[in-house]
């Protein structure tokens, strides 16, 4: 690697004080140091905000609108030449950003996929989202029509492209499915895009309910990008996975049609009352 470029990692947040530290301890054992962090809240009611002070964080700001908006206020405010999307739920592995740079410049890549796995899998929830990832990583489809491989660490440059394109109505009001989008947007620029193995570690729902609450509100916020040119690109991404039942994905395609058919209940339950709601707004 030549020079030692600078990495934004941007985070938005909303109440997310439960896992924050953890996410911002794994920042900070980086071995890569030259690292500037944005977090973009969305007044949180919890110590979220509390957390990030702690940690010296470069610049918090709040914005309460939706998440695909708070993902650009990141990009907005990065001075790096390269972005990374982090969820506050996710930890990374101690090389993941040094990795990254490297496998960029190396091989001539704009995005990368972050391999992920779960944090714990000490329940059957658990283990069935570990099979999932196991299952996506196998088949490595790249096409943003079908993959749920969505990169999240970009040159700064491409993302910036990326978000001139993405209309203002879907800025303003989609959550869910933010990185689709993004990618989607991302890839009619460049399709320089490859996987990092073992970069990061995801909290994922360890119950039905935290299961449930976290869907519903990823299918309410997904609604408004069902009613934007981004319908086509959702309807076909609402699928089971691409490339299931190759040999040696047996187990994990069961788990991953078990695992999408518990999410989709309260998914599209988010969906119909998001669209209820917007048609009595009319």
């Amino acid at each position: 690697m030549t020079g030692n470029p600078l990495v934004t990692i941007s985070i938005p947040t909303l109440n997310s004080g439960q896992f924050l530290e953890l996410c911002l301890d794994a920042i900070e054992r980086q071995t890569y140091q030259n690292i500037e962090v944005n977090i973009i809240d969305g007044a949180s009611s919890d110590d979220t905000v509390k957390i990030a002070e702690q940690h010296g964080i470069d610049e918090i700001i709040i914005c309460t609108d939706a998440l695909l908006k708070a993902r650009h206020e990141g990009l907005i405010r990065a001075h790096g030449k390269y972005i990374l999307l982090l969820d506050s739920d996710q930890i990374l592995e101690p090389a993941a950003v040094e990795r990254s740079v490297n496998m960029l410049n190396d091989q001539d890549l704009d995005m990368l996929v972050l391999e992920e796995d779960v944090y714990q899998a000490n329940n059957w929830l658990e283990k069935l989202f570990q099979l999932d990832r196991k299952l996506i990583h196998t088949v490595k489809d790249f096409d943003p029509y079908t993959s749920v491989m969505l990169p999240r660490f970009y040159k700064t440059d491409l993302l910036k492209k990326a978000f001139a394109a993405i209309p203002k109505s879907a800025l303003e009001n989609v959550g869910g499915q933010d990185h689709a989008i993004i990618y989607f947007e991302a890839y009619l620029y460049s399709q320089k895009i490859d996987l990092l193995p073992g970069a990061v570690q995801h909290i994922e729902p360890n119950s039905l309910r935290a299961m449930f609450k976290k869907f519903y509100r990823w299918g309410y916020t997904s609604q408004a990008a069902h009613e934007s040119r981004y319908e086509e690109l959702l309807e076909r991404k609402e699928r089971f996975r691409k490339g299931m039942f190759r040999k040696g994905t047996v187990k994990a395609s069961l788990a991953s049609i078990t695992l999408l058919l518990i999410k989709g209940v309260p998914y599209y339950i988010g969906k119909l009352n998001s669209r209820g709601k917007r048609s009595n707004n009319r």
